[in-house]
């Protein structure tokens, strides 16, 4: 018979396997970046070591049905809330990225359009030069 610690110990390598799956999954189509990717690797990692090895699993036995499955429920939900954090902070700093190349982009046109600007100037004033010397 399956009891309330067993589920919770599969509950944690599952929900582990599940994040693994998923951190890699979002970062393969650029929706996590690197480092928070491989801070939700680790966290899996552990969830799953901590469900399946029995030294580590051993509190699951001292709680009770309706507490165990509580806890379970609002890990849950604590780990996708941080999950789509994660993915939100990921999102603005791709876009920060983004922002900071089209600024570095505009900032060399700038210059160029500088350098045109006062080659421009030069030869209104050489004009400007030779029109005075003339009259």
């Amino acid at each position: 018979m399956i009891g309330t610690a067993d589920i919770i110990k599969y509950g944690m390598i599952m929900t582990g396997i599940f994040i693994m799956f998923s951190s890699f999954w979002y970062h393969s189509v650029r929706k996590l970046t690197v480092n928070l990717a491989v801070v939700w690797e680790i966290l899996s990692v552990i969830l799953i070591v901590t469900g399946a090895l029995p030294v580590l699993s051993s509190w699951t036995y001292h709680l009770s049905t309706g507490t165990g499955v509580v806890m379970f429920f609002l890990g849950a939900v604590c780990l996708w809330g941080g999950f789509q954090f994660s993915i939100l902070v990921s999102h603005l700093a791709m876009k920060n990225r983004e922002l900071a190349m089209q600024v570095s982009l505009l900032m060399q046109e700038d210059a160029e359009m500088t350098k045109r600007l006062e080659a421009l100037e030069e030869q209104v004033r050489e004009y400007e030069e030779k029109a005075s010397v003339r009259n």
